[in-house]
């Protein structure tokens, strides 16, 4: 399927450009502040809902590369079955709490929809910056799903997409 390679190009252009755009910012409103004593009302907020899209679209894209905190030392220490066995538990730990927070992200969007909330400088609907959340989630979920279907193949951790799957 080469969906996930252009999920893959998506996830990363938009981490990629969403830092571009952040450090441009930041760099022009430090210049604004310190050299013409000027303050745009608007950067900071706009920086930090741009960090919360980067931070959840990147948990998913840790997903993809195995790059999440992991207990390194003990599943060094295992082999064969417990190895898998423990790699397969955090897998589906990490799964149940993905769903958990896709479930409850969507109900705090669907309810800050509802309220009408806007931010304070830029005047958008909040909801844009909740929506971050059950989608970072579901990217995590999808990641997490190529991960136990590799773990159950006994297959190392690589980036290995769908497609990479079905042709075996």
């Amino acid at each position: 399927m080469v969906h996930m390679k252009i999920l893959k190009k998506i996830e990363e252009s938009t981490i990629a450009l969403g830092l571009l755009a952040v450090t441009a910012l930041l760099f022009v409103n430090i210049i604004l502040r310190y050299v013409f004593s000027a303050n745009t009302t608007w950067a900071e907020e706009f920086i930090r809902y741009v960090m919360i899209w980067i931070t959840f679209i990147g948990a998913g894209v840790c997903f993809r590369k195995g790059l999440h905190v992991g207990v390194d030392f003990v599943l060094d220490l295992l082999k064969g079955k417990a190895k898998k066995g423990l790699e397969l538990f955090i897998a589906l730990a990490s799964v149940i709490f993905m769903v958990l927070l896709v479930w409850y992200s969507i109900q705090l969007v669907s309810f800050t929809r509802q309220t009408g909330q806007i931010t304070p400088s830029l005047q958008i609907p909040l909801y844009y910056i909740y929506l971050a959340i059950p989608v970072g989630a579901a990217l995590s979920l999808l990641h997490l799903s190529i991960r136990i279907v590799n773990i159950l193949r006994n297959k190392p951790h690589i980036e290995e997409t769908p497609e990479d799957i079905l042709q075996e």
